[in-house]
């Protein structure tokens, strides 16, 4: 009767997310089917291609297929290739390409296939990587697989952010696996191997940034694994273009730094605070928000470095740089906030070890944190697009100073769950 009692709230809980799974998956590919209407091109109603940012990536490792490297940052040569992959499309439609040279490298056999069987094989690499870091994720939350797995595994299938981010043809799903490989191999105290893993985010350096220094902050062995991988990926770099492709890139990063872009994303995309500074500072905002980051995230890791703790890593410590990763980039499109999958199922493993599954506190802030992260963006988004302003990044900013506020907590008291337990053995 106690189990039944227990596991109830849980079971409500993971019925209600299995419903809004259900319904948010037949939904977003029904719309996004219905979108190609006629379906007599691979355009949708919008002119965008199948598979958006995709063709980007395409048209990129087709350029270092024909050896014509040197061109990889012309944005008149990649115009020309979608104007012939995509016949009906506008010729001012443009994909800038603003990756490493590598990354043109790695789509070079892709590039090699038709267009629409290239696609398929990049979304099933996607999903794959996508699944693979959910079970990972799942695996070392001992607390989550224990009560809440049928509610994760939902939540996760049908989180509308990773669905745009798979049908978008963008490749945060990689950046997602990286950061889940780099907790697990923390959790398991392959310190090194995790510096490894590490250094793949560097295919687009900005996006564990902030994670990345945190973590080689607190744990400086990783330096060890990061510094050689990160010396393959730059022998990468050098394929498409040698010397000059690198000249090229770095020019690139140091304008997109500190200029205005000349294919601007859409403001109502953009997230994280540092529209806000740019606003408030303006050329500058970007630079302001970036150094508020680091301190941010050295303050974390300086506050988990002296604290002495009987596990190899905090799950809450690595949720809040998570966080911290996303508020203070440089660019955080939507399609990065699929990283937040991570902080929020670390919150919620935080949150169950600490007060147990059931109680009143821990059942609100989860369903409070899937609410967020579920259909915060988008509805961001939607007020964006009418008023200018992005608020998911202050909503974002509440949920780190909250999770710092875990933290904090956590490294000075023992978790109820521990208290109750200690009291049972010594009674």
């Amino acid at each position: 009767m106690l189990k039944t009692e227990l596991r109830s709230p849980n079971r409500v809980l993971s019925e209600r997310i299995q419903f809004v799974s259900c319904a948010i998956l037949v939904l977003f590919f029904a719309g996004w089917i219905g979108w190609f209407f006629p379906f007599d091109d691979l355009l949708d109603q919008s002119g965008t291609p199948l598979g958006a940012d995709f063709s980007m990536f395409y048209v990129a490792g087709q350029v270092v297929l024909d050896g014509a490297g040197e061109q990889l940052y012309e944005q008149a040569e990649h115009q020309r290739r979608l104007q012939q992959l995509f016949p009906a499309i506008d010729p001012s439609f443009a994909l800038p390409y603003r990756y490493p040279p590598c990354v043109a490298t790695l789509m070079v056999p892709l590039a090699a296939l038709p267009y629409a069987l290239a696609y398929a094989v990049f979304f099933a690499l996607s999903a794959v990587a996508w699944w693979t870091a959910a079970r990972q994720l799942v695996s070392v939350c001992p607390e989550l697989r224990v009560t809440w797995q049928r509610s994760l595994r939902w939540a996760i299938l049908g989180w509308p952010v990773a669905l745009e981010t798979l049908v978008g043809g963008q490749a945060s799903m990689f950046a997602l696996l990286i950061t889940v490989g780099v907790y697990v191999l923390l959790r398991n105290r392959h310190v090194v191997f995790a510096g490894a893993i590490l250094a793949l985010a560097a295919y687009k350096p900005n996006v564990l940034a902030l994670l990345a220094l945190g973590c080689l902050f607190r744990y400086p062995r990783m330096l060890k694994g990061f510094l050689p991988a990160a010396a393959g990926i730059w022998l990468l770099c050098l394929v498409p273009a040698g010397w000059e492709g690198l000249r090229q890139y770095r020019e690139l990063t140091a304008n997109l730094a500190t200029q205005s872009w000349d294919v601007a994303t859409p403001i109502w995309k953009v997230h994280g605070l540092t529209p806000w500074f740019q606003f408030m500072f303006g050329d500058n905002g970007r630079l302001v928000c970036g150094l508020l980051g680091i301190a941010a995230t050295l303050a974390v890791a300086i506050r988990a470095r002296v604290v002495t703790v009987s596990e190899p890593i905090e799950p809450i410590w690595f949720a809040t740089l998570i966080s911290l990763n996303a508020l203070c980039n440089a660019y955080t499109p939507t399609y990065d906030l699929v990283l937040l999958l991570v902080g929020a199922t670390l919150t919620a493993e935080h949150l169950v070890h600490r007060h147990g599954p059931n109680v009143s506190r821990t059942l609100g802030a989860a369903q409070l944190l899937l609410a967020i992260i579920y259909f915060g963006p988008h509805l961001s988004q939607f007020v964006a697009k009418s008023t200018g302003a992005q608020p998911f990044g202050l909503v974002l900013a509440a949920l780190a100073i909250w999770q710092g506020g875990l933290l904090w907590q956590s490294q000075r008291e023992p978790s109820e769950v521990s208290d109750q337990l200690l009291t049972s053995v010594s009674g």
